[in-house]
């Protein structure tokens, strides 16, 4: 008597299929590699973008304060020489006196703030000093503006609507006391940024002073200056 005998039918993949389907899965990792990576190195790239942009902004925003709270009150530099309200030169430094400085803790110091903006190798600095008049050993805060910032130009609009590469201009008559500090700030300015990411960037100012209303308080008199005479006043004052 003969047994039957079964078969059974071997399932399974053969290495050849094996290897395609291998080869294919590592097609599709590469191809997903590659894609994460350019969304990772976009994302990266806009975040970048999104910084810059914002410090353009703050420094666009720190500037349009200053300039439109800009004051006639000249100062006292560190060795007693009395400097103008606003003053800027050719190489792009710009330095004034603005009002509007904020004091929440009520300390005793004046609203009116002498602020200045110069280049540096790494970027567009701004200076504040404490005090109007400055001692000799006053020394300012330096914060960094913008980085970046390979060339900076001003120019300044006058009363007569002529533009300025500096102020006071060269034309300008100026005297030795508060009174006959002239000109006047100018009524606009414009500055010209060159930037890293940006390229030149320009911004235009109107500044927030009337220069026919120049009230604003005279610095204190120089180590050799007399102060200035008070007026007689009359019985019915």
């Amino acid at each position: 008597m003969k047994r039957a005998t079964k078969t059974f039918a071997q399932s399974g993949f053969t290495l050849l299929e094996m290897l395609v389907v291998v080869a294919i899965f590592a097609i599709f990792a590469v191809l997903a590699y590659g894609g994460l990576n350019s969304v990772l190195k976009t994302r990266a790239a806009v975040e970048r973008g999104q910084q810059e942009l914002a410090q353009v902004q703050k420094a666009y925003l720190r500037l349009r304060d200053d300039l439109q709270q800009v004051q006639p009150r000249p100062v006292r530099d560190n060795y007693g020489d009395l400097q103008p309200a606003f003053y800027a030169n050719r190489e792009g430094d710009l330095e004034l006196t603005r009002g509007g400085w904020r004091n929440p803790l009520l300390l005793p110091r004046s609203s009116l703030q002498r602020v200045s903006y110069h280049l540096a190798e790494d970027g567009l600095h701004r200076r504040s000093w404490r005090g109007l008049d400055r001692a000799q050993d006053d020394k300012p805060q330096d914060v960094l503006l913008l980085a970046g910032v390979s060339k900076v130009g001003w120019r300044f609009l006058d009363e007569q609507a002529q533009w300025q590469t500096q102020w006071p201009p060269l034309n300008a008559v100026q005297g030795t006391t508060p009174e006959t500090q002239l000109p006047a700030p100018p009524v606009a300015a414009e500055i010209t940024l060159r930037t890293r990411s940006f390229g030149e960037l320009h911004f235009l100012f109107r500044l927030g002073l009337d220069p026919r209303k120049q009230d604003a308080e005279p610095p204190p008199p120089g180590p050799n200056q007399e102060p200035p005479a008070q007026l007689p006043r009359g019985d019915g004052e």
